[in-house]
């Protein structure tokens, strides 16, 4: 009676540890991005934790192999006429040892549980600084077109406060209008840019006169 109990007790106690050592396995790991390496170097510690648990475990499943063998040496010493009450008190210190084994291992189940959560967390701030980062990027391009504006306006003001003095100190002849900006570009009379052209530094007759000064026509 005594056996078929001890033997039930140690198949049940080896189905439970099996069954909760089979929820143990590897996690894959976040990448992430600029600026977020702090995060990405939180999530690998924490696989570097989840996978000394998995190591763990692995040395829970050893002890539990032992400890079957040990079973069988039970059953080899009750085979042998061996003293029941012995057997006895071994069975109880070997079913307290599997008890604490599988205390430990549901701990460690627990304690993966948690760093497993706290990656989805990290996981998620990653993508909120990725979303953050692109809005920064199109409001700095945004600024940057403001800025190349006002810069415009500025050079147009100051191009028209330059005019009536350039054309004054001009030593061309008025029938020579092709304009000579300071920019190296010339512009005929009706081009696009003709009238905002005020930093004229020469004026030509022909195109062909600027061209040989160095001077090109506009793009557009």
């Amino acid at each position: 009676m005594n056996t078929t109990r001890f033997m039930w007790k140690s198949v049940i106690a080896a189905i439970i540890l099996v069954m909760v050592l089979s929820g143990c396995g590897e996690v894959q790991s976040v990448s992430a991005g600029p600026d977020l390496e702090e995060l990405q170097t939180i999530t690998d510690e924490q696989n570097e934790q989840i996978s000394e648990l998995n190591e763990e475990n692995d040395e829970l499943k050893e002890k539990l192999v032992e400890a079957e063998e040990r079973n069988k040496e039970l059953e080899e010493e009750i085979a042998s006429q061996t003293s029941i009450e012995e057997l006895e008190d071994k069975i109880q210190e070997y079913e307290g040892e599997i008890d604490t084994l599988v205390i430990k291992n549901e701990d460690l189940e627990s304690e993966k549980e948690k760093l497993i959560e706290e990656k989805e967390k990290l996981g998620s701030q990653v993508s909120t600084l990725e979303k953050e980062n692109e809005t920064l990027s199109k409001e700095i391009q945004s600024k940057e077109s403001e800025i190349e504006e006002v810069k415009a306006n500025v050079q147009e003001k100051s191009n028209n406060d330059k005019s009536e003095t350039s054309q004054d100190t001009s030593d061309e002849s008025p029938s020579c209008d092709i304009k000579g900006s300071e920019s190296g570009i010339y512009h005929v009379p009706g081009s696009t840019y003709y009238d905002r052209t005020t930093n004229v530094v020469k004026y030509f007759c022909s195109e062909s006169e600027a061209e040989s000064a160095g001077y090109r026509a506009p793009k557009r």
